[in-house]
């Protein structure tokens, strides 16, 4: 097998041990089995479980929320591009609720995991200020305090994908809601930021 597939199945192994266990119950140990290599192969590839720990969450960042593919998207209409990145981040973190389940687990007891995990929601907050900036610039919206105004709205839609990774969501309601949740959420912003 080849090493990048090897180091993929570990960090898909890794994930699935971390949400599990936690950080600090997860042993390197119990990855490489799981991942059906020995411990020190995950060494070579990771030096140590906080770097593993790291590029877990690289990798399984939702990189493609800031993709190149995203910002091609974005035409500058803000209703069309508030509900397209709204439903992107939904879509992206419902499909992965182990690696929100890691960070809600591990960022009050790990500082190492708050710094990286940190990131997340500020590279997404920056990169939603700079286009709602620009988009002021061409006096489209009304200017504003962007930072805050993107760390509001990606707060809300990660409340909603709490709301159905904490409690579940069998019955499908919540996640029957997100488009009508996602509707309301950017028309109060596009009323807020109106010029």
């Amino acid at each position: 097998m080849s090493k990048s597939k090897t180091r993929d199945r570990m960090i898909d192994t890794a994930l699935a041990v971390f949400s599990e266990k936690g950080y600090e119950a997860a042993s390197t140990r119990d990855i490489a089995e799981r991942a059906g290599v020995n411990e020190i192969t995950l060494f070579r590839h990771f030096k140590n479980k906080e770097n593993l720990f790291r590029e877990v969450l690289n990798a399984k960042f939702p990189a493609s929320l800031l993709s190149d593919d995203v910002n091609c998207r974005l035409t500058g209409r803000f209703r069309e591009d508030l509900t397209f990145l709204a439903q992107k981040y939904l879509e992206v973190h419902l499909e992965n609720l182990d690696f929100i389940r890691i960070g809600i687990m591990e960022v009050p007891r790990n500082p190492s995991c708050a710094d990286v995990v940190r990131t997340i929601p500020e590279r997404l907050e920056e990169h939603l200020a700079n286009y709602m900036l620009d988009l002021a610039a061409r006096h489209v919206i009304r200017d504003a305090n962007f930072k805050l105004l993107a760390r509001m709205f990606y707060g809300q839609l990660f409340q909603h994908v709490m709301s159905i990774c904490s409690f579940g969501d069998d019955s499908g309601t919540l996640r029957a809601e997100s488009d009508e949740f996602i509707e309301t959420l950017v028309a109060m912003y596009v009323q807020t930021l109106a010029p």
